[in-house]
């Protein structure tokens, strides 16, 4: 005869190995609506030799005080359509010095002037222009240029920390 706490355990045991070979049957069924696209094609598409060499992660190295970023990181990619695109994280302060973090949509890559990528910064779902990102590309990979957000244009670096 088996002990009353071996027997619940027991029971547990039997329940888990149903319910986990049930939501096995049910995994098995394929998606119907696909992935969900809620950025418009960009308006601009840079050449695949000059865009891999923007691809990868960066942290922010400096920004000037003006731009009120105490720190940040971005991941650059190519998307299934040939864009560039990607996220930043952003670390910094309001006009009254609080604390704030806040992403953007990195998109609309295109090269402005020889040697320079310009980007836009879009807010939640892809339609506020939160800034605007023109940097050029050191031999290390690193980036150095301007930010642009409504108060102002302003000196930014970006090391980067990975090609992938």
């Amino acid at each position: 005869m088996l002990r009353p706490h071996i027997r619940v355990l027991s029971k547990v045991a039997i329940f888990g190995v149903l319910a986990f070979s049930a939501l096995g049957h049910v995994g098995s069924a394929g998606a119907t609506t696909g992935p969900t696209k809620f950025l418009a094609d960009s308006h601009y598409k840079v050449p695949s030799g000059l865009a891999g060499r923007f691809i990868g992660q960066y942290t922010l190295k400096s920004a000037a005080t003006g731009a009120r970023l105490s720190g940040g990181a971005m991941g650059i990619e190519v998307n299934e359509h040939g864009f560039l695109y990607g996220v930043g994280q952003f670390y910094g302060y309001d006009a009254q010095g609080h604390q704030s973090t806040w992403t953007a949509t990195l998109y609309n890559f295109r090269q402005s002037k020889s040697q320079v990528m310009t980007y836009d910064l879009l807010g939640p779902g892809g339609s506020a222009l939160l800034g605007r990102i023109a940097v050029t590309r050191a031999k290390s990979g690193d980036l150095a240029g301007q930010v642009t957000f409504p108060n102002g244009h302003f000196a930014i670096q970006w090391h980067k920390i990975s090609s992938h």
